[in-house]
């Protein structure tokens, strides 16, 4: 439970003095908010709640917490429980709710401040020098050293604004009389557009920041709750900002699953951030069903399968031409668009349903193909031919699932489904390997991610139980794109070895 906190609360266009009431707010990991007052507010009876309320987006409610004395502010507010009689109370669920030492002004905001926890393992923020006692007897036995440095933080200029990874020291500094320390280095990741931003839009950048780390780092791990910043009177105010999301995941990113360490891509960080906004508002499902096979893992197999296979459609629609440019493909329908023409039997009606049919086949080109043409340039080490073989698997099971509801001979749904499996394992590398190139990484890091990295194991795993690539010794894949060492020059008499 993040917050469960008695206060008072009030209407957010009212002064405290004109009618408060106490109640108490809950938020828990998931982001539902929820107030439960102990009466009715002003101008309120408790029958909202009763048969559930949707309140206008301007009504809005302020509030201070018990325990600590900080003020909330709750919008997007729904009646959804409550009772009218001698004691009426009303169930508020808010889909925003912002906690501040001040009253919250969160109309304009000017800074949205993302904590790392989790992902340390991905972006390294310092080093720790340890020294271990000494066993000698001479003194040094009983003292031990520990210094910390962080690295400098990074900025980049983007069009929107200014992005930020910055590095800090957290734990508690040792006084006179401790005897026990706790220090230890974390990160944030700081966005300040370029003009004040609502907090509809630093949500949107918060959940874009989270997708893009959940790839980048391999993990889907969940972001902390972010902290938003607005000036009042030249002084910068902040309020911790809470909204739904889905159940977290605490899973912290370690370093040999990580796609693209920050390290390898530092300088180019800050412009990924921008080309991975830009290409989701573009692209949009093309993007968002891979994503959703991440987030999601209770997917049965077809949908899993599907999911992809759609989406892949989806970018192939959107960054390439899916016209076909097959001469015999269009020969053969024009030819039959002729027949059409001159079959006198038929009605005016059919022959107009029977050119729509060939239109829209001479228009695109088979899924096969079009899945091809999407892969080949990131299938890294694949022979072009297993390549066709294996996106055409993958037309034919989409096929099947779409046109036949599953395998085309009833009683084969377990070897139909042993392939959609091992298919998709292998579609979802090659969709993944698709979007970090559509961020602008180039071949040579695909390289590093598919035949190299301590990662590149599933790659291999995944690519030969969909026969793409040969069932070899991982030495031997990796012979073909690392360098062997040279070979000792032979010694020359009178040389001496050192």
């Amino acid at each position: 439970m993040e917050i469960h906190d008695h206060g008072h609360f009030w209407w957010a266009n009212e002064e405290l003095e004109e009618g408060s009431v106490a109640g108490l707010l809950t938020i828990d990991s998931s982001g539902l908010i929820q107030l439960e007052t102990h009466q009715t507010l002003p101008g309120r009876s408790g029958i909202g709640g009763v048969f559930g309320q949707t309140l206008d987006d301007s009504i809005a409610l302020f509030g201070c917490l018990k325990s600590d004395g900080r003020y909330v502010f709750l919008r997007g507010l729904t009646a959804s429980q409550g009772r009218a009689g001698i004691i009426s109370y009303e169930v508020f669920t808010a889909r925003e709710c912002f906690v501040s030492r001040k009253l919250p002004k969160v109309e304009e905001l000017s800074r949205l401040r993302i904590p790392l926890d989790g992902l340390q393992q991905w972006i390294r923020p310092g080093a720790i020098d340890f020294v271990r006692p000494s066993t000698t007897n001479d003194g040094d036995g009983n003292k031990l050293s520990a210094s910390f440095e962080l690295k400098s933080d990074d900025a980049w200029n983007i069009e929107s604004g200014q992005v930020e990874i910055v590095h800090c020291f957290t734990g508690n500094e040792p006084g006179l009389w401790t005897h026990s320390i706790n220090v230890a280095m974390s990160s944030h990741l700081v966005y300040s557009p370029a003009s004040v931003a609502t907090s509809e839009e630093m949500l949107a950048w918060y959940r874009a920041a989270q997708d893009l780390l959940m790839i980048l780092a391999n993990s889907n791990l969940t972001l902390k709750w972010p902290r938003v910043f607005w000036k009042d009177g030249g002084e910068d105010v902040s309020a911790d900002f809470y909204f739904r999301r889905n159940t977290p995941s605490s899973n912290e990113a370690r370093w040999h699953e990580i796609l693209l360490p920050y390290a390898r891509i530092r300088s180019a960080f800050g412009k990924m951030i921008e080309t991975w906004i830009d290409r989701r508002k573009n692209l949009g499902p093309g993007i968002n069903l891979y994503l959703g096979t991440r987030r999601n893992k209770a997917l049965y197999a077809e949908h899993y399968f599907v999911n992809l296979v759609w989406g892949l459609e989806a970018l192939a629609r959107r960054i390439d031409s899916s016209a076909s440019d097959d001469p015999k493909l269009k020969e053969k329908i024009q030819r039959l668009q002729a027949f059409v023409d001159g079959a006198e039997a038929l009605k005016s009606s059919d022959r107009r349903f029977l050119r729509g049919l060939l239109d829209s086949r001479s228009s695109e080109r088979p899924l096969s193909d079009r899945l091809y043409d999407l892969l080949r340039p990131v299938a890294i080490g694949i022979d072009d031919t297993k390549l066709k073989a294996f996106t055409k698997n993958c037309a034919d099971l989409r096929n099947d699932l779409s046109h036949h509801g599953g395998e085309r001979k009833s009683g084969d749904y377990e070897s139909f489904i042993s392939g959609v499996m091992k298919n998709s394992d292998a579609l979802s590398k090659l969709y993944l390997l698709l979007i970090v190139n559509l961020l602008g990484v180039e071949a040579e890091e695909l390289k590093n991610i598919v035949c190299r990295d301590p990662g590149s194991i599933a790659f291999k795993e995944s690519f030969i139980k969909a026969d793409l690539l040969p069932d070899v010794d991982l030495d031997k894949l990796l012979e073909l794109y690392v360098e062997k060492p040279s070979a000792p020059k032979p010694q020359a008499e009178g040389d001496v070895l050192l």
